[in-house]
């Protein structure tokens, strides 16, 4: 999580009343000439609930289980333990599960897809938060999918790991808070260095001990910027691999992935304003072929978030 720098240039106003500002001013980029048009798609607003659970307070990465429809996975990042907490639609508190043998430097993203090294749907988690650009490798915890559990004093459950599949960037070390698997075993990664664009990285998701080079396809055709809350977040890949969703702090945007390297933008260089205020927006993931669902920190609001938004397509 690199919040810091955007929480400083808050300090001194209002948080509300700059969040506003920001989701309002992303919106009148979104509208600023052709080449900043939304395309063929917008965002509806579902619901929107409080995530109860006080454990919960930075929530930075979220997916919908898979075992038990309506519950949702979600965890901190760098202030917790490896734990992957459930809830729902609502927001209850629906308990805890503990990662066996995973470290927690810094958690940034949850994806679900096949487990490749053994049957089944795996869950994998990006440690990959780097802050100050000095981490020589990342890992990504590959492990099945725990039963949910089921209520909040539900939180002795343990899950052991498969394995850590250990990453290298070919260039040097970059922050990155976005992580996608797809369905052919392929992870997807986007950067989020302030002062540059969203770099989209991949690599195998096959079984393999020694670390793993990523390729770098290129940067992604979206606007970025620290002080308009417009970093890489969070990222998820629709049911078919059809859709790449990256999500910043006050926008998503699409992309349509052809052939095996480029990722072709869909809804314009400043994507689609999120439809909901959030204290800093983290998370993003689909709920099915056409719903979303994202999450975001308690901030100074003390209200960690989950929405659920519909994606719309108004056009060819």
């Amino acid at each position: 999580m690199d919040g810091q720098a955007l929480r400083s240039a808050r300090s001194h106003r209002k948080l509300p009343a700059v969040r506003t500002l920001l989701v309002l001013f992303a919106a009148l980029l979104s509208t600023a000439g052709p080449g900043m048009a939304q395309g063929t798609y917008h965002l509806e607003l579902l619901d929107t609930a409080v995530l109860a659970s006080r454990r919960i307070t930075e929530s930075s990465g979220v997916v919908p289980s898979a075992l038990a429809p309506g519950v949702y996975w979600t965890h901190n990042d760098s202030r917790d333990g490896p734990y992957l907490y459930a809830t729902d639609s609502t927001g209850r508190d629906l308990g805890a599960v503990r990662v066996v043998g995973a470290g927690a430097r810094d958690w940034e993203d949850i994806t679900a897809g096949s487990c490749l090294v053994a049957p089944g749907r795996c869950l994998y988690v990006g440690d990959m938060g780097d802050n100050k650009r000095q981490r020589r490798s990342i890992v990504v915890y590959r492990l099945r999918e725990p039963a949910p559990p089921r209520s909040p004093a539900d939180t002795l459950r343990v899950v052991p790991l498969l394995d850590s599949i250990v990453l290298a960037y070919p260039d040097r070390a970059h922050d990155a808070e976005a992580l996608a698997v797809t369905r052919a075993g392929e992870l997807l990664l986007v950067t989020k260095d302030r002062g540059g664009p969203a770099i989209l990285f991949r690599a195998s998701a096959a079984r393999g001990d020694a670390p793993r080079l990523l390729r770098r396809i290129g940067a992604l055709a979206m606007r970025t910027g620290l002080l308009t809350g417009r970093l890489a977040t969070g990222a998820a890949l629709s049911p078919d691999d059809a859709l790449l969703a990256v999500r910043t702090y006050v926008s998503i945007h699409l992309f349509r992935l052809s052939g095996d390297s480029t990722f072709l933008p869909l809804t314009g260089a400043s994507g689609m304003t999120i439809p909901v205020v959030e204290a800093q927006g983290e998370a993003v993931a689909f709920d099915g072929p056409d719903r979303l669902v994202l999450t975001s920190e308690r901030g100074t609001s003390h209200h960690a978030l989950l929405t659920r938004l519909r994606l719309v397509r108004t056009g060819p």
